[in-house]
């Protein structure tokens, strides 16, 4: 495999959410998720996290369809808890979870999460003798 870039078509096709954003701003998205997402991931990770990280990005700025993107379009993106009747929501505030920069506020960055996980998991200690006796 290798490391080729998705387009703002490719975006689409795979997240429909996105159908009605105009290609460049589509693709401004995917430039600055090539910022996150580089050629240091696997091959087979790169594309679908670009997109996702793109994904992730838009509806964060109210972009695309879905209660998410309206959410952050009205401004209630950074809800913790929300209660209607029967009905209870509580999610991580943006920038809350443990992953990075709010990555638990939409359905894409959770996506995102473990594929960042695996491909910049963080240090990582290889045990051995070095001279012990």
């Amino acid at each position: 495999m290798s490391w080729i870039a998705p387009t703002p078509g490719e975006l689409v096709a795979t997240f429909p959410a996105f159908a009605a954003v105009e290609a460049a701003r589509i693709q401004f998205w995917l430039d600055r998720a090539a910022r996150v997402v580089d050629e240091s991931w696997s091959a087979e990770d790169f594309g679908f996290a670009t997109m996702l990280h793109a994904a992730h990005e838009m509806v964060l700025n109210g972009l695309g369809s879905g209660a998410e993107a309206e959410a952050a379009a009205g401004g209630a993106s950074g809800f913790r808890a929300l209660r209607s009747g029967a009905l209870a929501l509580e999610r991580f505030a943006v920038g809350e979870d443990a992953g990075g920069p709010g990555y638990g506020a939409t359905q894409y960055g959770r996506q995102f999460l473990p594929l960042l996980r695996r491909n910049r998991g963080g240090p990582r200690l290889a045990g051995g003798a070095h001279g012990v006796a």
